[in-house]
């Protein structure tokens, strides 16, 4: 019943054990599917901070990579601001070898430990090299170096630089072409778009800020003047200067992401995007009318990430037991 809770809204579930199971009157109620796939979050989160004794040692990890992506969950009524954040987190090994690992931070229930037994099961040890893949943002940056035993690498994440650089490149297909100039004029934009591309792709940090500056100051020109050009122009600088604050404000984590992606080296949390839309966006998207308290969005999280890293039958089914209503024998 927690699986199905957790796969589908709880009315759905509910009409699904109609449907398809003869149990005809004793068809469990939305809240105890509710309830029941709760107390599984709550028993699955005790599990993951409780010491564990495992008799079979875990082979140590040459490198490990954390990809760390959020979302926003709009929240009930009663509780303070319209959304909250949850965060997703990849981790892998240079064996292949990848987990899911998803909560609310806000309560989250030791979070630390469990992030770091997830990298300890995965192979972690004091020798281990880790790299964070982010958005910059110092929430997930914290978030994967909690967890770690040793310094780690933070990588910004070339999905949303690139994001960043598109927005610009969105601007300069509307520029006007009315004129033999004003098409040069566009095409000499583009081009400097596309080089500024090209330095951020190899990592080039002080070269790309110069040639988004140049790029500013023409652009800056063209808006003063009364022509066809002035109001694009103006419009592409606001993209334009966002990329430069970004830029200038991350500069040390950006990469050469050309050598990296040569040598197989991870420079994108992709796979934790997909993570993200499955966890957050399929069950507690705004598309599903729902409101989520942040207790219950974090235990609903713990019960989809086992789903999604294909453990929950195995490794929890006595949290699922325990997570039933307790009944009393007959006299």
């Amino acid at each position: 019943m927690a699986k199905l809770g957790a796969w589908m809204p709880y009315r759905r579930a509910r009409g699904f054990l109609a449907e398809f199971f003869p149990i005809g009157d004793d068809v469990p109620e939305v809240e105890t599917i509710r309830q029941r796939t709760l107390r599984v979050g709550a028993s699955l989160e005790r599990d993951a901070v409780s010491p564990t004794t495992s008799s079979a040692p875990v082979p140590p990890a040459r490198a490990m990579t954390v990809s760390i992506d959020g979302g926003h969950v709009r929240s009930a009524h009663g509780y303070q601001g319209r959304t909250f954040e949850a965060f997703a987190a990849l981790v892998g090994n240079d064996n292949g070898q990848e987990v899911v690992f998803s909560s609310v931070p806000a309560e989250a229930r030791k979070q630390q430990r469990q992030l770091g037994g997830v990298l300890q099961g995965l192979g972690m040890t004091q020798k281990t090299p880790v790299t964070v893949l982010s958005d910059g943002a110092a929430g997930p940056r914290t978030f994967g170096e909690a967890a770690s035993e040793q310094p780690v690498r933070h990588v910004l994440d070339w999905f949303h630089l690139a994001m960043r650089i598109q927005h610009v490149a969105q601007c300069v297909k509307s520029w006007p072409d009315t004129t033999a100039e004003d098409r040069q004029i566009g095409a000499d934009v583009a081009d400097h778009v596309e080089h500024i591309h090209w330095r951020l792709w190899h990592g080039q940090v002080r070269r790309a800020p110069d040639l988004i500056g140049q790029t500013l100051s023409r652009l800056n020109v063209l808006a003063r003047m009364k022509s066809t050009t002035a109001g694009v122009a103006s419009k592409m600088m606001h993209p334009l200067v966002a990329l430069e604050t970004y830029v200038a404000g991350l500069a040390d984590l950006i990469i050469d992401y050309a050598t990296a992606r040569r040598c197989e080296e991870p420079f994108s949390t992709s796979p934790i995007e997909r993570a993200v839309q499955w966890l957050l966006h399929r069950r507690m998207a705004a598309q599903q009318q729902m409101r989520w308290s942040p207790r219950g969005a974090h235990l609903m999280l713990k019960v989809r990430t086992s789903i999604v890293n294909d453990t929950f039958d195995r490794d929890h089914a006595a949290a699922e037991r325990w997570g039933r209503r307790p009944f009393r024998k007959a006299a």
